[in-house]
């Protein structure tokens, strides 16, 4: 049986088993072969952009003589996306995802997205919140000394809150005292002339706690 290493698993504990999966930036096929193994998906595809990444995840695939269907594109391009109702996106930046994210009519059934961003988890939140999907759910893991953001969007009228889209949803007070630090650190960094900046970042780490505070 296939392992996965604690932020892949986070991935596997979004999807449900009537999800038809693209899995975008699937690198070695891990995270498809374990949820087309357990049964945890209707179907799946693996794809990627980088060949020689591709060509991992096939001998991986034929490895555990499962059939899964491997697709070389940049993002979604190369994809019929008919059938598809779920997007699992993991391993690159907020921008390679608003890019990939970024044709509406691909979109048109998708009705969820699993993402684990880099990085500007603010402007991911924000964006999808405008192209109609909603942050439902959010995990945050501690692996190999980094945090990862996984956040679960669903297709939805409803809008996430400006604390939501800033800060996600709070609900790992380990992650909660990262963000603390994070914001001290900057604090602590910025030299004593820039004043203006410093009450700024101040009232960002007031606005934190308090949020923090109101979610526990």
């Amino acid at each position: 049986m296939t392992k996965l290493s604690k932020r892949l698993h986070t991935l596997a504990e979004f999807v449900c088993e009537n999800d038809q999966v693209v899995d975008i930036g699937c690198d070695h096929g891990y995270l498809s072969i374990y949820l087309k193994e357990n049964k945890l998906v209707k179907d799946i595809i693996a794809s990627d952009i980088n060949p020689n990444a591709l060509q991992s995840a096939i001998t991986n695939i034929k490895n555990s003589k499962l059939k899964i269907k491997t697709v070389l594109s940049d993002g979604l391009d190369n994809i019929d996306v008919k059938k598809i109702n779920t997007l699992i996106i993991s391993g690159m930046g907020t921008a390679t995802i608003l890019h990939i994210l970024g044709n509406q009519e691909k979109l048109k059934n998708i009705n969820k997205l699993i993402i684990q961003s880099n990085n500007d988890y603010h402007i991911l939140r924000q964006e999808l919140n405008n192209k109609g999907y909603y942050l439902k759910d959010e995990k945050y893991i501690y692996d190999k000394k980094k945090w990862y953001v996984t956040s679960l969007f669903v297709k939805s009228p409803q809008k996430n809150t400006k604390t939501e889209i800033a800060y996600g949803l709070l609900n790992n007070q380990e992650y909660n005292k990262y963000l603390i630090n994070q914001v001290k650190q900057i604090i602590k960094k910025i030299p004593f002339i820039k004043l203006d900046i410093k009450v700024k970042r101040y009232y960002q780490l007031w606005q934190l706690k308090k949020a923090i505070s109101t979610t526990k």
